[in-house]
């Protein structure tokens, strides 16, 4: 199933990249990649998307598994659009990357830090552009070919 081939490639990016992250730098240390635009700098976060629900790790939890059951769902319904796929595959791969943290550590390691944004990782990332792709194949689903 070409969602799981890309959700386990988004899982396995996204915690070598956050691996390298934790080896090589110190919590609240920050690099700059493209002048005051966009740093490399290490967080921890416990919350969710921007810090939202910090210390609620029951609640973040339980709401990454209703995401990947209704995600499952769109999957096994029906025959999914192409669309449909790659963004369901992004949500699961950053799903699952973000909730590993959750159980491994009660924190998500959170890294790119645009100056203007707030600090997110590559498992944000896959999530917010799978939702994007959802959100458009659902807008303007494909036509019947009958």
């Amino acid at each position: 199933m070409p969602a799981l081939a890309l959700a386990v490639l988004v899982y396995v990016v996204d915690q070598g990249i956050k691996l390298l992250v934790e080896n090589t730098m110190a919590v609240g240390e920050s690099i700059p990649l493209v002048g005051n635009s966009l740093s490399l700098t290490y967080i921890l976060n416990d919350g969710g998307a921007f810090g939202i629900f910090s210390g609620s790790q029951i609640f973040l939890m339980a709401g990454s598994a209703v995401a990947v059951i209704v995600v499952v769902w769109m999957l096994l319904a029906g025959p999914p659009s192409k669309l449909t796929t790659i963004g369901c595959g992004l949500i699961l791969g950053g799903a699952a990357g973000n909730l590993h943290d959750r159980i491994t550590s009660g924190e998500v390691t959170d890294y790119v830090h645009f100056s203007f944004w707030y600090i997110f990782n590559a498992a944000d990332a896959a999530i917010v552009v799978g939702v994007g792709m959802l959100l458009i194949s659902s807008l303007f689903p494909p036509k019947d070919r009958g």
